[in-house]
């Protein structure tokens, strides 16, 4: 493993520079792409142990910002995600209703409660950007590999072709 490493603006939280984050990043010698528990910084100063991170940006990727960071903990709840059963069950869901029912009083007082509160607009919402974000802290593997599937079938559609795979 180099000592230098790559991620999309994407994969940063809102606030990066305040606390430990979870981080999807590439090593640039080994092109190896994994989770990381880490600290970023745009100040080498404000990290104990700092490398290089490069963040692209922009909507091709072709910005770069000059960011460091400080790599905590490695693979921290890497999961192997299965292509095959995830590209079924997309294609299984493309057609089914998108509605999810927990069937939990408990679950809905407390959404209702945050929508009240507005904190949310809606149930609906509540319920989508909770359980996102939950998914993407919790696996984020999975949400990328969804993304990168969603992405390419996307691409395949558009351009009426193949990506080979």
């Amino acid at each position: 493993m180099s000592d230098e490493y790559v991620t999309s603006e994407t994969n940063l939280p809102p606030d990066p520079e305040r606390d430990e984050i979870s981080i999807q990043v590439t090593d640039t010698e080994t092109k190896e792409i994994f989770s990381t528990r880490a600290r970023v910084s745009r100040d080498p100063d404000e990290l104990a142990d700092p490398d290089p991170l490069t963040v692209v940006k922009g909507p091709h990727e072709n910005t770069e910002e000059q960011w460091y960071i400080e790599v905590l903990e490695t693979d921290i709840d890497a999961e192997s995600v299965d292509r095959g059963t995830l590209e079924r069950v997309m294609d299984e869901t493309a057609d089914d209703p998108n509605v999810i029912n927990t069937r939990s009083e408990e679950v809905k007082t407390l959404l209702r409660y945050l929508v009240e509160t507005d904190e949310y607009g809606s149930v609906s919402e509540a319920s989508r950007k909770i359980l996102y974000e939950h998914l993407s802290e919790r696996h984020p593997d999975l949400v990328n590999e969804y993304v990168d599937l969603k992405v390419k079938r996307e691409q395949r559609e558009l351009t009426g072709g193949s990506d080979g795979g």
